[in-house]
């Protein structure tokens, strides 16, 4: 039964068993997160182990497992572990209309592990992603970024989203040198300057979304699902300080991968099948044949994927205001080469420590016996600290 109109509130085809778990019961859960799209590239499989909510440490991967996936046409497609728990195909493919697909799973005990079959469905795509000044529930100004769903005849718009965003990093401490130690004497140290030896002073960072965005408050406009908010950023972060940029995949889902993924969106407040395993237990499509009571965390999902890339500045929303500061405090420090001839230099403790950079000469910024560099914290003068100092391929100025 399908009554998508309004809230997608009618949603009947999948049914999830929830129950609750004991605490010592979660940590054996096999933790499955593995999504097909039409999508020319190799997809990977996550696989882990459940922790409960009470244990802090970190999730441990499924190694050596040996995972694969049969399609409708007689394709075995192998995948291979890449780095603990994340499994890639060894050759790129994308699924293909009107054909099955069914994962496989063999963990290094050898239990055996199978998705039911799923194909994939027919779904529009990306009409327009844009961004725009607003003001949210809260009061807090900044930029919201939509996306625009094309829907296509007697299709109900069965949608998730996820997101890559870039944005620039400016040192703004940078100089083009660095303090050098000539001299070690411990007791009379001496130093010089020396250009740096790489790009420190401009770096990007690549963030990916770790929570389950669905469209809310749905407006349906002819053939379009009208402003889906995928991002909100307040327009004090640091990270739309320059140039910005995100990658939004809309991923059309089957009517089971709905309503897994908004059963998960409601139980685990929006995070992803791999932030945190809720006390709640939520079954997907995948089981172990032989022990169909075996718990199993995680769904087979083979989806339409669409995606589109933005970019932005600062000033194109803001313009000729302040930018917004910086991720820390960039204020000068002043180091004396030496305290006295019993030893002692705070300046060479400052570059050996590796926490701080030139940042300029001391023209009386910091009072004596500062000495005559002024130093900053690291990720205030050299920008790797945040990000690579590697130009990524789309970007574009």
């Amino acid at each position: 039964m399908f009554c998508w109109f309004g809230l997608l509130g009618c949603v009947e085809p999948f049914e999830l068993g929830q129950e609750v778990l004991q605490t010592g019961d979660i940590n054996a859960i096999l933790v499955v997160e593995a999504s097909l799209t039409n999508e020319q590239k190799q997809h990977e499989v996550l696989l882990g182990r459940g922790r409960s909510f009470a244990n802090d440490t970190v999730q441990p991967a499924e190694r050596n497992a040996n995972v694969r996936i049969l399609d409708g046409n007689g394709n075995n497609l192998v995948f291979v572990e890449a780095e603990p728990g994340r499994y890639i195909a060894t050759e790129p493919f994308a699924v293909l209309p009107n054909t099955t697909y069914q994962l496989q799973i063999q963990t290094q005990d050898g239990t055996f592990y199978q998705s039911e079959t799923v194909t994939p469905p027919t779904s529009g795509g990306i009409a327009d992603l844009y961004a725009q000044r607003v003001e949210n529930a809260q009061g807090v100004e900044g930029i919201a970024i939509y996306v625009d769903a094309e829907i296509l005849p007697n299709q109900p718009p069965f949608l998730r989203y996820t997101y890559e965003e870039t944005y620039k990093i400016i040192a703004p401490l940078w100089q083009p040198f660095d303090i050098v130690i000539t001299n070690t004497d411990p007791f009379l140290p001496t130093f010089d300057l020396a250009p740096r030896e790489q790009e420190e002073r401009v770096c990007y960072n690549t963030v990916a979304s770790d929570r389950i965005i669905k469209p809310t408050n749905l407006t349906i406009s002819g053939a379009l699902l009208k402003r889906n908010l995928i991002r909100f950023i307040p327009r004090d972060d640091f990270i739309i300080s320059h140039r910005y940029s995100i990658l939004v995949t809309q991923l059309g889902q089957t009517p089971d991968a709905h309503a897994f993924y908004r059963a998960l969106n409601e139980q685990a407040g929006n995070e992803s099948i791999f932030t945190e395993v809720q006390p709640g237990f939520i079954s997907g499509n995948i089981t172990n044949p032989e022990d169909p009571d075996e718990k199993v965390l995680g769904y087979f999902e083979v989806a339409h994927s669409s995606t589109e890339r933005l970019f932005f500045n600062y000033q194109d929303f803001f313009p000729n205001e302040p930018l917004p500061p910086y991720i820390l405090n960039c204020n000068f420090f002043g180091a004396p080469e030496t305290i006295n001839e019993g030893g002692g230099s705070p300046l060479r403790d400052a570059v050996e420590s590796g926490l701080f950079v030139y940042a300029g000469n001391n023209n009386g910024q910091v009072a004596p016996p500062a000495g005559p560099y002024l130093t900053g914290r690291r990720a205030c003068g050299d920008c790797t600290v945040l990000g690579s100092n590697m130009v990524p391929d789309f970007w574009t100025e």
